[in-house]
């Protein structure tokens, strides 16, 4: 155990220790020691008090990395090792329609559309999401638009008036996906943060809600009355926006899911959501954090960050956050890093895979850690699981959240431990089936989803040391807990 030098000063405030002080610092010294390894935290995980139920995980995926097959590892492992179900597959920037298809949007010009979408540079985007449909992905599949429209509609401003325009250029690439490539989806959101400059088409609120109503004529009209919609997908978080999207039932009756975004931990962005969600007059909807992780100054830069354990334990906190205070789905920025046209037009460094060579011709990609730190929560953490309530002084666990899944019979419990020692977490299960145990798996700075061994439950009751520093999951089923993943290097084969 190494001391910090604020804990050497409350144990030991004199600057020389010898002689009898020596005896002191050797007493200190053990019964520190004693208190660290005898801390324990008591819970009770209550099935009887239930929130919100989680409907997935997963990634932003910019489809412009797609180049044969050196992207399929990345996106086997997300799906196959850390359980991911949801991929917001990025477009940018929305400004396809360079010219006007013609002077009446409420007729799309096929001619012109087929020419643009048949083109090359469509290409990768058709071809990553068939992978994905090949892959079972279909629901959780996603549209994104981002940067600025084309100059005619006003750039980076949509110009009023052109709502209409918008929604055909949105409902044109939709159809064409549908039935004429024959993709597999239900999901867009159909703007970016249309409150900050450049990462999508700034309008306010008010034209924002017209053009979502207009989107939604347009679906109608074209076949596609089973898509359903994620937004308003604000940078800044909180409630802004869905006021006038509650205003229009149109709106509402294709709103899949409120959209949020948010970089901070704590919940930050996202506190008071789900209340203010449940107090209205939709309060079967849900909200989900389409964009989150931990906020990387330089990641968007010619300059990559520092992915120490800190940042990457930051990850799977900030994730934990935005679950407990209400959100029924996260979505990391993002899978993998990758280079976009939208502000500021350079590499963004953000995935959970760091590509290796940015300039190779063929490129290969290395997980991060908090690939792992992630995985800690989407691979055990399956969808239909629904929080449930973990009363008692948490401390110094945080955060700690509970899950219950009654489809599969599985129990799940996962937080961090940020101490520098181990911690042993006594639970005692309340309105729950039996268990016979929890497996233990673990992710800190030296190991990547370990397997912890076997916690047996006795009487509902379990109890289980937890490393130090690291994200945990205790999971456990009346089947089998699933095999944790290796350590990970992907390349192409």
């Amino acid at each position: 155990m190494r001391l910090t030098e604020r804990t050497r000063k409350i144990f030991f405030p004199g600057d020389r220790i010898h002689g009898a002080g020596a005896c002191t610092v050797a007493l200190g010294i053990f019964l520190l020691g004693a208190l660290l390894r005898a801390q324990t935290t008591s819970v009770t995980v209550n099935g009887a008090q239930a929130y919100q139920v989680i409907e997935g995980f997963g990634v932003n995926a910019n489809h412009r990395s797609w180049n044969g097959t050196e992207l399929q590892p990345v996106l086997n492992a997300l799906i196959d090792q850390a359980g991911m179900t949801l991929f917001r597959v990025v477009y940018d920037n929305t400004d396809w329609e360079e010219v006007n298809d013609n002077s009446n949007p409420a007729v799309m010009n096929w001619t012109y559309y087929n020419t643009i979408y048949g083109s090359a540079q469509f290409a990768k985007l058709w071809d990553m999401i068939a992978f994905l449909n090949q892959r079972g992905i279909t629901d959780g599949v996603m549209f994104n638009f981002m940067g600025p429209g084309p100059s005619w509609m006003g750039g980076g401003w949509l110009t009023a008036g052109m709502e209409e325009e918008w929604a055909e250029q949105i409902a044109s690439l939709l159809y064409y996906a549908r039935y004429t490539r024959g993709l597999t989806f239900r999901l867009v959101g159909p703007g970016n943060e249309p409150d900050y400059v450049n990462e999508g088409i700034s309008m306010d609120a008010s034209q924002y809600a017209t053009c979502l109503h207009k989107l939604v004529q347009k679906l109608d009209g074209n076949g596609l009355g089973d898509m359903r919609i994620v937004a308003p997908d604000l940078a800044a978080g909180g409630t802004a926006y869905m006021p006038e999207m509650m205003a229009d039932p149109l709106i509402m009756g294709k709103l899949g899911h409120f959209g949020l975004h948010s970089y901070s931990n704590g919940g930050g962005g996202a506190t008071g959501v789900y209340e203010y969600i449940r107090a209205s007059a939709y309060p079967d909807r849900t909200f989900w954090i389409t964009e989150f992780n931990t906020w990387c100054s330089t990641c968007d830069t010619p300059s990559r960050g520092v992915y120490d354990w800190s940042y990457c334990r930051g990850t799977a906190e900030n994730l934990l956050g935005h679950l407990a205070v209400g959100a029924s789905a996260g979505i990391v920025w993002e899978g993998y890093d990758s280079f976009y046209r939208h502000w500021p037009s350079t590499w963004s460094y953000w995935g959970l895979f760091s590509v290796d060579d940015e300039n190779a011709a063929v490129k290969t990609y290395t997980a991060r850690k908090n690939f792992y730190t992630v995985a800690q929560i989407s691979r055990f953490v399956r969808p239909g699981a629904r929080r449930i309530e973990l009363g008692g002084s948490i401390y110094p666990f945080w955060p700690l959240l509970a899950f219950y899944h009654s489809g599969l019979g599985q129990l799940t419990v996962v937080g961090i431990n940020p101490t520098a020692a181990s911690v042993t977490l006594r639970g005692t299960l309340a309105s729950l089936p039996p268990l016979s145990g929890l497996d233990l798996y673990y992710t800190s700075a030296g190991a990547n989803l370990a397997s912890a061994g076997r916690v047996p439950v006795n009487a509902g009751a379990f109890s289980a040391s937890i490393p130090a520093d690291c994200v945990f999951t205790l999971s456990g089923s009346l089947g089998s807990a699933p095999a944790a993943p290796q350590n990970l290097r992907i390349r192409t084969p």
